[in-house]
């Protein structure tokens, strides 16, 4: 095990009864790591953060925490905290007293107490409001001082369950860089649960991505947007094109009604295998015109976003969709009316060949770079 570690999953798996949530998985997380687990509700991010936690105990693998093993060490005696969706601050009382709890509880001394919530409510800049109580706060105040109590106690993991859930989209982003300008200056590991890709593509080291009790990749934002490695993980990040191919030989790629398209093959595919081409949107070209390498399609429809104009093209019996930067859209393109005939190209380190079952995709172990 490496000296940068803070988690480290050993084949670590969780059943109940004959329902399989977890399958065998490891996975490291370094020190001082902002890490996420990403997936959509039910495919088993938050039975494994409980794993970690000890409020669940895995059937089969074991749970390192800074290189011990503490499979039998209950939750209160691992070196951790937690963030909840649901603050759960005491209400009666105030934001001084609701961070310097766990320190009361741990008999620290009068003045290494205070000094310490009071650098973390200047952490998360709330120094001007400790003897507000949390009804006097606004929601994204609240979960700053719920945060302010988690880091207090210096933990070395920080565990977040969907804790932005509650706040409005506008808080939401605001606070995402926030956790993460907190996560850089406290210097602890940060586990973060979420089925939100924004957030993680926003905040993430590294993001392993989950579905139906696996995690199919483990990788940083920009990998696991521009090099997914399965179909679930390229549809699941953002929106893609997911087009319906086949190999024609060791490096080529045809699509019915379209014939060879462009694609990067990394996988060792089989002649006559079923692939699908993933093509992200906003990689792709539209024209009003022939263009070398392009496809000839009709507008099936269109709609403004103020930022970007997005198309939906039919094209060989494919439909694809098409993000234009509406500064970018010429004239003639931006009058066209749906029905109207257009072009689609898109280079080849565009598009990825995947293979079209996700069953075939590697279980990976994460380690940190």
């Amino acid at each position: 095990m490496t000296q940068t570690s803070a988690v480290r999953l050993r084949g670590i798996t969780k059943s109940f009864g004959s329902n399989l949530v977890v399958e065998p998985l490891d996975l490291e997380i370094g020190r001082n790591e902002f890490f996420s687990i990403l997936g959509p509700s039910g495919c088993g991010k938050t039975t494994l953060m409980r794993m970690i936690t000890g409020f669940e105990t895995p059937t089969a693998g074991s749970v390192e925490l800074d290189g011990k093993t503490v499979d039998r060490v209950p939750t209160r005696q691992r070196d951790l905290n937690m963030l909840f969706q649901s603050y759960a601050l005491f209400p009666h009382l105030s934001v001084y007293e609701n961070v310097a709890f766990e320190l009361r509880v741990r008999k620290t001394a009068k003045a290494e107490l205070d000094r310490r919530v009071r650098e973390a409510l200047a952490l998360v800049r709330l120094e001007d409001f400790p003897q507000r109580k949390p009804s006097e706060l606004s929601g994204g105040q609240r979960q700053r001082v719920a945060l302010a109590r988690a880091v207090v106690g210096r933990p070395a993991v920080v565990l977040l369950d969907e804790p932005l859930g509650a706040l409005d989209q506008k808080l939401r982003k605001e606070m995402q860089f926030e956790l993460k300008r907190m996560q850089r200056e406290v210097g602890i590991t940060f586990i973060y649960v979420t089925h939100d890709q924004e957030e993680a593509l926003t905040m993430s080291d590294r993001i392993a991505v989950m579905s139906k009790g696996r995690v199919l990749q483990v990788a940083g934002p920009t990998e696991i947007y521009d090099a997914p490695n399965s179909r679930f993980v390229a549809s699941f990040i953002g929106s893609c094109n997911l087009i319906d191919a086949v190999m024609s030989s060791a490096d080529t790629v045809e699509v019915a009604g379209l014939g060879p398209v462009p694609a990067t093959v990394t996988g060792g595919f089989a002649t006559g295998t079923q692939v699908v081409v993933a093509v992200r949107p906003e990689r792709m070209t539209l024209t009003d015109r022939p263009t070398e390498g392009s496809f000839a399609g009709v507008i099936s429809e269109r709609v403004f976003l103020g930022d970007e104009w997005t198309y939906h093209v039919k094209t060989g019996g494919t439909e694809l969709t098409v993000r234009v930067p509406s500064g970018e859209t010429s004239a003639a393109l931006a009058t066209l009316p749906e029905g109207g005939q257009v072009w689609v190209s898109w280079p080849t380190a565009a598009g990825r060949v995947l293979p079209a079952d996700d069953t075939t995709s590697p279980s990976l172990i994460g380690s940190p770079a």
